[in-house]
């Protein structure tokens, strides 16, 4: 994974730092699942065993987000394929996917609430129920898997009545940062992924960003800097390749969640440069002068197009349009950070890593907790939660 900026371009030096220790930092309960040599051992997974199950996953925010974070840079095409993820909604939405499909002994319905009384989560349960029995599909639940809090909620008691596998969501780790958990790894075991292989690719990210993590901060400490020096409250986050967009939301959430707190937050605005390029980037160019940006990248050494066939091959066509954003931007004196990585996943984790830890430094900045998320709790409180 490289990083780089254009701080050198603004002839802008920087000597801010936070102090902040490493091992802190890593011994976040986050990453227990990967510091703990037996932390997968609580989880009987004998159910999935040498079998691989077409996948239909129900939550919201980091619920069903995780998941999906990690399964469309793996493969792409596993998505509404073999893993369904749901968190739409219209009804008309669900049972139009569920309709095209002919539900057999190989559909598995997986249901996350870290609560066990999300509002949604408890809708999709009771539409896919309604559906299935219309189906006339018999033993309902024991296509259905739940992942939820051991305590006295509504789905660990619903799971108890009726003998729904039930696995347990830990309660020290929040849904945004559950991607190294059982909630962002157990619908890809469904699929055919193995756990060993995940895991080994978090622990080899992990090694990497201890020796990388002095760089990596050098370089969240310059864009810190240079956001409040010169008071800019939106950070543009740009991807232009399918494969890592859902990098873009995933960093939106934790950004989000973690950092807007005590009216000292900046403004995160994700975008898909393919689309966006033709929307948003005249405002973004000519409009406040209030932005920074970043892009996430995957490598391409492409430098120009040089016939149609080379047009239609692999990430040409969005690598040349990502090529002429970020150099626009440059032109226009703006601040832009690039993030590339390689198609590993290795990679793709180190990058994972990378972006909580900027969370981790920007919360310190900001000295608010990026923890916790009170806001969101008084909206399920007034929602009757």
């Amino acid at each position: 994974m490289k990083i780089k900026n254009n701080s050198k371009q603004l002839k802008f030096k920087n000597d801010y730092s936070i102090n902040y220790s490493l091992s802190d930092f890593l011994s976040l309960e986050m990453f227990n699942p990967i510091n703990q040599k037996n932390y997968f051992s609580q989880y009987n997974l004998n159910f999935f065993k040498n079998k691989k199950y077409r996948t239909h996953v129900f939550g919201m925010g980091g619920s069903s987000l995780s998941s999906k974070l990690l399964a469309q840079f793996i493969d792409p095409k596993l998505m509404n394929k073999d893993l369904f993820i749901y968190e739409n909604l219209v009804p008309t939405y669900i049972k139009f996917n569920l309709d095209k499909l002919n539900i057999g002994s190989q559909d598995i319905f997986i249901f996350i609430s870290k609560s066990g009384n999300t509002i949604e989560t408890k809708y999709f349960l009771h539409f896919i129920i309604k559906i299935l029995k219309q189906k006339k599909i018999k033993k309902i639940f024991d296509k259905f898997i739940f992942i939820t809090e051991n305590n006295e909620n509504f789905m660990k008691k619903f799971a108890i009545k009726n003998k729904i596998l039930c696995f347990d969501h830990d309660p020290s780790i929040g849904g945004r940062f559950s991607i190294f958990s059982i909630t962002g790894l157990l619908p890809l075991i469904s699929v055919g992924f193995s756990l060993k292989k995940l895991l080994n690719s978090f622990i080899t990210a992990k090694e990497q960003f201890i020796k990388k993590h002095l760089t990596f901060s050098k370089n969240i400490f310059t864009t810190i800097r240079y956001q409040n020096l010169k008071k800019l409250n939106n950070l543009v986050g740009f991807t232009y390749h399918e494969r890592i967009n859902v990098i873009n939301e995933w960093y939106r959430q934790i950004f989000a969640e973690s950092l807007g707190k005590n009216l000292k937050a900046k403004n995160y605005i994700s975008s898909y440069g393919p689309i966006d390029q033709h929307s948003q980037f005249q405002l973004f160019i000519d409009g406040p002068n209030d932005k920074n940006f970043i892009f996430f990248r995957i490598y391409n050494n492409i430098s120009s197009i040089k016939n149609n066939k080379e047009l239609i091959q692999d990430y040409n066509l969005c690598s040349i349009l990502e090529k002429g954003a970020i150099k626009t931007l440059e032109q226009k004196k703006f601040y832009v950070n690039q993030i590339i990585i390689n198609e590993s996943f290795e990679d793709y984790s180190l990058l994972l890593y990378y972006l909580i830890f900027d969370i981790y430094l920007r919360s310190k900045d900001a000295n608010i907790n990026f923890l916790d998320q009170p806001a969101v709790e008084i909206l399920k409180k007034n929602t009757g939660i």
